[in-house]
């Protein structure tokens, strides 16, 4: 039974990629992938504070006089900027603690 169903499959043409090509490799370092984990989270985390930065500036712009959409609009932006101000420095404190551990980061 097993014979047959190996000669079957040995026989039968595949279609479906290569699975060892989606193996993730071992061999990479902990301060490697540590690096790569955390250039990821800054530019999420940037991409967001920006994409909430231009709804603060939508929202102050199309406040029309109206004193609480503007103040609400206001605080999104402030709110926006001191995000980005804390991704930055969060970027330069990985940088200076990586160069002051021995790693190379990027």
């Amino acid at each position: 039974m097993f014979d047959l169903i190996g000669k079957a499959s040995a026989a039968a043409p595949s279609s479906f990629p290569n699975l060892n090509d989606f193996v993730v490799s071992t061999n990479t370092d902990l301060t490697t992938v540590i690096r790569n984990v955390l250039s990821w989270v800054l530019l999420l985390g940037g991409a967001i504070a920006v994409i909430y930065l231009v709804y603060g500036g939508i929202l102050y712009i199309t406040a029309g006089g109206d004193a609480e959409k503007a103040t609400k609009g206001r605080t999104a932006i402030v709110n926006a900027i001191i995000g980005i101000i804390i991704i930055a420095l969060a970027y330069v404190i990985v940088q200076f603690v990586g160069n002051a551990l021995g790693s190379v980061a990027r």
